[in-house]
């Protein structure tokens, strides 16, 4: 009679674990059927406008801001080189003395023709001379002193500007001799003369833009070479044109170098003011890295559903970062659960 029981009792268990199942089966089926699926618990901020300073940073070349090559005009025997590499100079300065056989010869024909002139013009006054011969006499004597003015410029090479030598290519003794091109014997030059205070930064600068710069306008550069120094320079020249295949012109920015630590061809970085305008924000939690890019993404919520979108990040304020694109005004940036979040995944956000 106990077995009996027990038998009906095991029996009775059976039956209730089976209907369960069938139960749970059944409510599993439903929610299927029903469309039911988990949602992620999200918590969500309103994008937000601020009033931010519009700044860009723009990557440039650091060049001399004059640079002059310094030779004669014609071939010639260099007598003397009076400069070498880093040898500060200024404008007048005389570098090079080149051979003065041509000078003495053209200066002596134009002492003769200066007295043969003088003559001549006594005769002329008497009435011994035309005015032909005296007209002819006059165009020589005019010729032979701009050939002595040239061939003293060309004799003794003066620096015409102040700044610093950075190449010297020939010696005393050697033949400087007139290239087909600047550069095909290598020697572009007798010697080099920059001036590197103050220097000019070369930048890009897109069309867009090009009517929110002025010359004058303050710029910050910052150099690879000196990360903790700030130089301050200002816009000295904006191009006329725009290149046809970038869209940009070239802007020329001025800054002083009186210790001379910034070199031509250094890397800068110019940051540019273009005054204040209304810019969209986010908090910074919001922004978070596209897998396996360097993309940055903020993800919305829209009817239940996160929305992943691609932005463009401009500057941080404080705890919230500057969207240049991709978002508007009063948009649901979800801020919470970004780990687990996929674009389309169903949502509940958190009151």
């Amino acid at each position: 009679m106990a077995n009996k029981k027990i038998k009906q009792s095991t029996l009775g268990l059976v039956g209730i674990g089976v209907l369960f199942l069938l139960n749970s089966c059944g409510s599993a089926e439903q929610a299927k059927d029903t469309g039911e699926v988990e949602r992620l618990n999200v918590r969500v901020e309103l994008s937000s406008t601020m009033r931010l300073q519009d700044n860009e940073t723009f990557s440039g070349t650091v060049e001399a801001f004059e640079q002059n090559q310094v030779s004669p005009a014609m071939a010639g025997r260099i007598d003397k080189v009076f400069v070498e590499v880093g040898d500060r100079v200024v404008a007048g300065q005389q570098l090079v003395q080149m051979d003065e056989t041509q000078l003495l010869t053209a200066r002596a024909q134009m002492l003769t023709l200066e007295r043969d002139f003088s003559r001549l013009d006594t005769l002329k006054r008497l009435g011994s001379a035309t005015q032909q011969q005296y007209d002819q006499m006059k165009t020589q004597l005019e010729v032979s002193r701009a050939t002595v003015a040239n061939l003293q410029k060309n004799t003794r090479l003066l620096s015409p500007i102040s700044g610093i030598v950075t190449g010297r290519y020939y010696y005393a003794g050697e033949l400087f001799a007139m290239s087909p091109t600047p550069e095909s014997n290598g020697r572009a030059a007798i010697v080099t003369v920059m001036q590197v205070n103050p220097v000019k930064v070369l930048i890009n600068l897109p069309e867009g833009r090009l009517g929110s710069v002025r010359v004058g306008q303050k710029a910050k550069v910052a150099l690879d070479a000196y990360p903790e120094r700030e130089f301050v320079g200002e816009v000295y020249r904006v191009a006329p044109t725009v290149h046809a295949l970038s869209h940009t012109a070239q802007v020329e920015i001025k800054v002083p170098n009186n210790d001379l630590a910034i070199k031509p061809g250094m890397f800068a970085r110019v940051l540019l003011s273009f005054g204040e305008v209304n810019r969209v924000v986010v908090p910074d939690l919001a922004v978070v890295r596209q897998r396996g890019t360097n993309d940055r993404v903020v993800y919305v919520a829209t009817q239940g559903t996160a929305r992943r979108v691609l932005v463009k990040l401009g500057n941080r304020v404080e705890d919230k970062v500057e969207i240049l694109d991709g978002l508007s005004a009063n948009d649901s940036v979800i801020v919470t659960g970004l780990r687990f979040l996929q674009d389309g995944h169903l949502i509940q956000v958190a009151q």
